[in-house]
């Protein structure tokens, strides 16, 4: 039992790494040289642009298998499958998460403190802040950036963060302001 409730918290931190690393050296650092980087410089671009569901179902469906298998033969079935089951659980937590994100307003604090991290990624410095369901490794690695603020472009920002008029939501106004200018970095 003990090698299954390691694997768990293994596999759902070898996730929270894997996107990690993902996201910064795969979809930044090769700067369009992959799939992946030129699906993740799109979402950029169009912030309510995301890879399809079909792409990340399909991966999902190879690289579990491969994890649970790695894990578990060194640590037995029962652990390889409470692995690929972790890790599978913290994707798809990752990618309901980020959606999330860029399409719902916060409902409590992790909700805003998350945008707060992910949209400064997004809006101020894309070096920084990569974890998008944990600043874990952000931190670790030196890229964190604590954010009380994000200037958002005005032709850029989210529904729910504007009203039908095109202005801020005064119950945002603490957490972001918005710009008609062009950002220096985006």
């Amino acid at each position: 039992m003990l090698s299954v409730a390691v694997a768990l918290i293994v596999g759902a931190l070898a996730w929270s790494l894997l996107e990690y690393v993902l996201h910064r050296f795969a979809g930044h650092v090769a700067r369009g040289r992959n799939h992946f980087s030129r699906e993740h410089l799109r979402h950029h671009g169009t912030p309510n642009y995301f890879s399809p569901l079909w792409q990340k179902v399909l991966t999902a469906m190879v690289a579990l298998p491969i994890a649970g298998l790695t894990w578990g033969a060194f640590t037995g079935v029962a652990a390889g499958i409470a692995f690929a089951l972790a890790f599978g659980a913290a994707y798809f937590t990752y990618e309901w998460l980020h959606m999330r994100l860029h399409t719902h307003a916060p409902r409590n604090r992790f909700g805003r403190w998350a945008r707060r991290h992910h949209f400064h990624h997004h809006f101020g410095d894309p070096e920084l802040n990569h974890g998008v369901t944990s600043p874990l490794w952000d931190i670790v690695f030196r890229t964190h950036a604590p954010v009380l603020q994000v200037v958002v472009p005005r032709k850029r920002a989210m529904r729910w963060l504007i009203d039908p008029q095109g202005e801020l939501r005064p119950a945002h106004a603490s957490e972001y302001m918005l710009t008609d200018g062009r950002l220096a970095r985006a």
